[in-house]
């Protein structure tokens, strides 16, 4: 009851083979492994013969089509756009190498200067260089192509580079500007020139023309930015040619008119020589003009005349002259220079500089118009001369006893800055006022009988005579016009009673 629930079948017993079969006298194991080992053996050796056959073939097909690359690049193989196909290792390494070597060289710059090289810029001053052992990999990386593993390795590089052409490329450096700067900035340093000025050279008061200049020269100064820019642009266009480089002109800040400027003749002071004057006068008026003769005087600077020619001693090269002393005339050593002094002061005038001091003779003198005269005198009471340069630069000056026609002259010229376009002075002198020769005379007792004896004697020692006022004008003229007058003086001339002396003994019988 146990085996009928929910359908179980039990067994079905063996069934027994039937009668006379082979099988009853062969045990089971010895029937199967007779048959296994042989056919298993046959059917390897079949299939291995097969295969063996077929390798063989196919590595001779694939030998036979890779030989004749055996020691040369295989076809459809390019590096930087060349055809190594064909070529052995070596002959393709030199023909790379000379590749880069015109790939260096195929782009150059010229930079020059007015006819001067100065620098022929290439790849390799530019920092753009092909490393050589980089050129040995890529072309031995190209060459293993077909010449590594075996047949059908070398077969496959040759399907693969018939398919589909190998390309390699040489690399450079990236280019730097660094040494196109320093070569820009070397030449800059070997063009540049400071522009220098115009300048008095020497100032020879003797010369027709007393001055000399040194003219100015233009400098020269290379910008080197737009010649940089354009050497790039030349570069990344593969463009190769020459550029001029182009310095800026440097302007002197003063030139040969600039200097000339500074040295025009503003003023010059003349008095005539008398023909009655000594050679001693006339020589003593030379040495107080030698003192003056190439002075230069600054703007603001102060000059005294007695300071500037000195005292009036033999040892200081003056010689005996009559000269004025306090109205009378008389012979001292220096005699004629006040001469020098009024030739001095005239020009002084003219050139409208300031004047701090100055006196008028007491007397009348023979060389110029009494209020355009300056005495002076070292001795005792000083009589000096003084004026101040109140120009608007240096006053030079020269000083000389000249020649004019059988006569001498005394003439004193001073250079300086214009005066102004048309611009020149001149002296105006008028008498405002006349006094009458004082009344009674002047009666002087003879003590020391130099002229008289006795009292019912007497001797006119000077005559009396009217004196005068005169006013000195500088008057500026401007183009011929005049534009402007002014009192540079007003100077008395002092009337004088007749002078009589006397004796101071009396009359005998």
């Amino acid at each position: 009851m146990m085996y009928q629930q929910q359908g179980f079948r039990p067994p079905e017993p063996p069934r027994e083979p039937p009668a006379g079969s082979r099988s009853e006298s062969l045990p089971p194991r010895q029937r199967k492994g007779r048959f296994s080992f042989k056919a298993l053996f046959l059917v390897l050796l079949t299939l291995s013969l097969l295969a063996g056959g077929v390798y063989l073939v196919r590595w001779y097909g694939a030998y036979s089509q890779t030989k004749e690359y055996e020691n040369v690049f295989l076809d459809n193989i390019y590096i930087n756009g060349l055809h190594m196909g064909g070529l052995t290792l070596q002959q393709g390494y030199d023909t790379l190498v000379a590749n880069v070597n015109e790939m260096q060289n195929s782009w150059s710059v010229d930079l020059t200067y007015s006819g001067h090289l100065y620098y022929t810029l290439n790849y390799g001053i530019m920092g753009i260089q092909t490393n050589m052992d980089q050129v040995y990999d890529v072309t031995m990386r190209a060459y293993a192509l077909g010449h590594t593993g075996d047949a059908f390795q070398r077969k496959r590089d040759l399907d693969a580079v018939k398919s589909q052409p190998y390309t390699d490329y040489t690399t450079q450096s990236s280019l730097t500007t660094v040494y196109l700067d320093q070569i820009l900035s070397e030449i800059a340093q070997d063009l540049y020139r400071a522009p220098v000025d115009a300048r008095l050279a020497a100032f020879n008061p003797d010369a027709a023309d007393p001055f000399t200049i040194a003219p100015e020269s233009y400098g020269r100064r290379l910008d080197t930015a737009p010649f940089r820019e354009t050497v790039l642009s030349m570069l990344s266009n593969g463009i190769s040619g020459t550029v001029e480089l182009v310095p800026e002109t440097l302007r002197p800040q003063v030139t040969t008119e600039d200097v000339r400027a500074g040295l025009t003749l503003i003023s010059t002071g003349t008095t005539p020589i008398s023909s009655s004057s000594t050679a001693n006068r006339n020589d003593n008026i030379r040495v107080a003009f030698s003192r003056f003769n190439g002075m230069i005087v600054e703007k603001d600077q102060r000059v005294s005349f007695n300071d500037t020619v000195g005292e009036r001693t033999k040892a200081n090269g003056f010689l005996e002259a009559d000269e004025y002393v306090y109205g009378d005339l008389v012979v001292g050593i220096g005699g004629g220079v006040c001469q020098a002094s009024t030739t001095l002061y005239k020009a002084v005038l003219l050139a409208n500089l300031k004047v701090n001091k100055r006196e008028p003779h007491s007397e009348t003198v023979s060389y110029t118009t009494f209020g355009q005269d300056a005495t002076v005198y070292w001795g005792g009471k000083k009589i000096d001369f003084v004026f101040t340069n109140t120009s608007d630069g240096p006053i030079y000056i020269t000083a000389h006893v000249e020649q004019n026609g059988k006569a001498l002259q005394c003439v004193v010229n001073l250079y300086g800055r214009s005066l102004g376009n048309g611009v020149y002075y001149t002296l105006e002198t008028q008498t405002v006022e006349e006094i009458p020769k004082p009344e009674p005379a002047e009666y002087i007792k003879d003590t020391r009988k130099l002229y008289v004896t006795y009292t019912d004697e007497e001797y006119l020692a000077r005559p009396g005579r009217d004196g005068f006022v005169n006013e000195t004008y500088l008057q500026q003229w401007q183009n011929g016009e005049l534009v402007s007058v002014t009192l540079v003086s007003r100077d008395t001339y002092e009337a004088q009673a007749d002078r009589y002396y006397v004796g101071i003994e009396p009359p005998v019988g």
